[in-house]
């Protein structure tokens, strides 16, 4: 539909301007239009969380999970409402929710024989993703795991490390930004970034990235 479209990307264009209000509602205007407009879903919540408009941003988010229970970033953004909250029991439970999913994802993949990615499609996506929100992790370390599946380490790690940056405790971008290295050559970089990594993911709990840095940082010491 063309007017979803053009009220779309003219929303995105009043959020570049610092137009949060206008943006809002021209984004409202879209879902009312098409309601299972998942970026506009996406879009919305982001800028009424810069608002810290918290209860409206849960309010939308709880409407795109109705119709795309298994949206990721829909569970993970609804994560970051509820910190700002401080609702923390909510918040763990739909970070727990949005790995879940994460894994399911995977684990699908696994099972199927491997399609045709559009890895410049998904790269744009990831980059509109961290436009909407310098500070979003998870968008960095999508478009720098997207550079990485693309066979694009030396972009893939530049981007893992402005991950770390963004969120020095995300024991997944401590992951990634090594295996890049890793392909890059770099094998003396990628031990310290595993040691790093592990350190982090310990003091978080977080089980899976955390053996897989430790196994990747024991063939690079046993290799020499």
């Amino acid at each position: 539909m063309e007017e979803v479209s053009t009220l779309y990307n003219e929303a995105l264009a009043d959020f570049r301007q610092n137009q949060l209000d206008l943006a809002v509602q021209k984004l409202s205007q879209v879902l009312a239009l098409d309601p299972s407009f998942d970026d506009a879903y996406e879009a919305l919540s982001v800028i009424l969380y810069n608002q810290k408009k918290y209860d409206d941003a849960i309010g939308w988010l709880k409407k795109w999970m109705a119709l795309n229970p298994d949206s990721i970033m829909a569970h993970t953004n609804l994560s970051r409402c509820y910190v700002a909250k401080e609702m923390i029991p909510e918040a763990e439970k739909e970070q727990a929710e949005a790995r879940r999913l994460t894994w399911k994802a995977e684990l699908k993949s696994k099972k199927q024989q491997m399609p045709t990615i559009n890895y410049e499609q998904q790269i744009e996506r990831f980059k509109q993703v961290i436009a909407l929100d310098p500070k979003d992790v998870l968008g960095y370390f999508s478009l720098a795991t997207a550079y990485l599946d693309s066979g694009n380490p030396r972009d893939a790690a530049d981007i893992f490390e402005k991950a770390v940056k963004v969120e020095p405790k995300h024991s997944s971008s401590y992951l990634g930004f090594g295996l890049a290295l890793e392909q890059l050559g770099d094998r003396e970089k990628a031990k310290q970034i595993y040691v790093q990594g592990i350190r982090v993911a310990d003091e978080a709990g977080d089980i899976i990235p955390l053996r897989k840095m430790e196994s990747r940082l024991r063939i690079l010491e046993e290799s020499g």
